[in-house]
C-alpha cells in the first residue's frame, strides 16, 4: 500500500516546516493550493518555497490544477455554489493528478501533499483529496504541527464523533433516516464537512 502524507504549512517559519518534512523522511512536496501564494506568510509562495525546498534537496510541484479546492468547472458544485468534492474527484482532471503523483511514487519518492490550514480536519487535502485516495486504496498520514501522525482512519473517526457524536447508541434519533450503517454515517459524516469547509462560487479572495 502506498503512502502519501499531507502537512499544512500554517504560521510556521519555514525551518519548522523543513524539520516535520525531514522528521518523516518527505522528499517531494505535491502543492496542492489552488492560489499557491500567502500575503501573511511570504516564505511560503511557490516560488520562494520551491527554491527553499531545492537548497535541502526536496522537491516541488504545484498540483492545484489537479488537488486544488477552487475548481473552475461549475458543474462540480452544487446548486447552493458549493464544491461537491466526491463528485470533483471523480473527474477526469482529479485522475490526471493520481497519475503525476503515482510518477513518484514509482520513482520511490515519498510525497507529501501541501496545503496551508493546520489541522487536516479543516483542509481540503484531507477532507477532498486524503478521503478520494484512502478510498482508491492509498494510505494517508497527516503530519500535525507537533510532528505526530494522524492517519484518515483516525480522521474518520474524528468525524463521526462529530457529526454522529451518539452513533453507538440504542437511539438512532440522531442519525439520518434511521441509517446506521457505518460507511453510509462516514460517507455522510464527509459530505457534512465538506459542505462546512468548500469553496464557494460566490466567496471572495482574502
Amino acid at each position: 500500500m502506498d503512502t502519501i502524507y499531507s502537512i499544512g504549512h500554517s504560521n510556521h517559519e519555514a525551518s519548522q516546516l523543513l524539520a516535520l518534512l525531514q522528521q518523516h523522511g518527505v522528499d517531494v512536496v505535491l502543492d496542492v493550493r489552488s492560489t499557491p501564494f500567502s500575503q501573511r506568510y511570504p516564505q511560503f509562495n511557490s516560488d520562494e518555497l520551491q527554491l527553499f525546498l531545492g537548497r535541502h534537496l526536496i522537491a516541488y510541484a504545484p498540483f492545484g490544477l489537479w488537488f486544488g479546492a477552487r475548481q473552475s468547472e461549475e458543474v462540480y458544485y452544487t446548486p447552493a455554489g458549493w464544491l461537491n468534492y466526491s463528485w470533483f474527484t471523480a473527474s477526469p482532471t482529479f485522475g490526471a493528478g493520481i497519475k503525476e503523483m503515482d510518477n513518484y511514487l514509482v520513482q520511490g519518492k515519498k510525497p507529501v501533499l501541501l496545503c496551508a490550514e493546520k489541522d487536516p480536519f479543516d483542509c481540503h487535502r484531507a477532507i477532498m483529496v486524503g478521503r478520494a485516495l484512502s478510498l482508491q486504496g492509498y494510505f494517508l498520514r497527516h503530519i500535525l504541527a507537533d510532528g505526530n501522525l494522524q492517519t484518515q482512519e483516525e480522521l474518520d473517526t474524528r468525524l463521526l464523533d462529530k457529526y454522529f457524536p451518539k452513533r453507538n447508541e440504542s437511539s438512532i434519533f440522531d442519525l439520518i433516516d434511521g441509517e446506521t450503517d457505518p460507511a453510509e454515517l462516514l460517507n455522510q459524516a464527509y459530505l457534512k464537512r465538506n459542505e462546512a469547509i468548500a469553496w464557494r462560487l460566490e466567496a471572495t479572495e482574502d
